[in-house]
């Protein structure tokens, strides 16, 4: 077994034996040793260039979550990415580097006419002096210098599949709470390509807590991380069927566990609740109840709490026509 270790949130290990590849990278969410990041990623891939940029965008989601926009000092440049990787951060005002990931596809790295391109970041409040920094009040971090590098090795396309890219036919993202970081990045990337150029079918499933504020909170999109972005994102398919979007809510008092949300602030396909294993294997399957006929082209990604993601993982594994490699998982702690 090979085991090299990132930040301590994040390992990458590679278990021959077993059906599933672990990736490494860094997100935007609590850090829980004292390590510098850039210690804990010196095995991953990373760019030579140090990109200057800017803040030019901020905007709390909740009382706990903000998302910022990072636009190069120099408007008609591009900064290269591939959807998934994450920014060594460099703060002036402090001696190590933070890590988070990139939350918008690379389209949005390219100038347009009607301003220069940008990265976004989500970051969550911690004690990590990084994600304090991100944390101050608006007004002193808008237009407020600082460099960035882009890292890691866990993308769309994978680095390593048993089958080619091209071949993925159906793609099932899990996310549960900040692991959706990653993956909104490539779910973006993916949706804004032409259908040809994506697999058939695209199944997400979201996880998370209906709002961080309290139990008693109303059901509101707009309180939750990307939530409003993914319900786009999933409207823009020809084929409503084949890119779904199913939201599962905890923390809502006087709810029952399973029972279907009914609003209009939130997705058709939302429940009390989390992910379970009849709409894991349903995800898996299309929703069309095919088994293991149908997942011949059939790949997950998984990034979550450590509990959930183990069993995630070890429960996609195993489904029949899951071979080796083909469930990708992302670890934080």
């Amino acid at each position: 077994m090979l085991v090299y270790c990132l930040p301590k949130r994040l390992c990458t290990t590679f278990l021959p034996p077993r059906p599933n590849r672990y990736f490494a990278r860094t997100m935007a969410t609590i850090v829980h040793d004292s390590v510098p990041h850039e210690d804990r990623t010196a095995a991953q891939p990373r760019q030579n260039r140090i990109e200057p940029v800017k803040i030019t965008h901020i905007r709390d989601i909740n009382s706990s979550t903000r998302v910022l926009r990072l636009s190069p000092q120099d408007p008609n440049h591009t900064i290269n990415f591939l959807p998934g990787q994450w920014l060594d951060t460099f703060i002036p005002t402090l001696p190590k580097a933070g890590g988070f990931t990139i939350t918008s596809p690379p389209s949005a790295a390219r100038p347009t006419s009607h301003g220069p391109g940008y990265l976004e970041l989500a970051v969550q409040k911690s004690p990590n002096p990084p994600a304090q920094h991100f944390h101050l009040p608006s007004a002193q971090l808008l237009n407020s210098p600082l460099t960035v590098r882009v890292g890691g090795s866990f993308t769309w396309p994978p680095p390593a599949l048993p089958i080619r890219a091209q071949d993925v036919s159906r793609l099932v993202l899990v996310a549960g709470g900040v692991g959706i970081n990653p993956l909104i990045s490539i779910f973006s990337h993916l949706m804004g390509l032409h259908a040809s150029q994506r697999p058939e079918e695209i199944h997400f499933l979201y996880g998370t807590k209906a709002s961080p504020e309290g139990e008693d909170s109303e059901v509101d999109a707009q309180n939750i991380l990307f939530l409003p972005r993914l319900m786009d994102l999933v409207a823009m398919a020809e084929q409503p069927r084949d890119v779904t979007l199913s939201v599962f809510l905890s923390g809502l008092k006087g709810w029952e566990s399973g029972q279907r949300v009914e609003s209009g602030k939130v997705p058709g396909r939302t429940w009390v609740g989390r992910i379970g294993e009849r709409e894991l294997v349903g995800a898996l399957d299309g929703w069309k109840g095919e088994g293991a006929g149908g997942r011949e082209g059939t790949v997950a990604y998984v990034c979550g709490p450590q509990r959930m993601t183990d069993w995630a993982v070890e429960l996609l594994g195993r489904q029949e026509g899951m071979e080796a490699g083909r469930v990708l998982c992302e670890k934080w702690w």
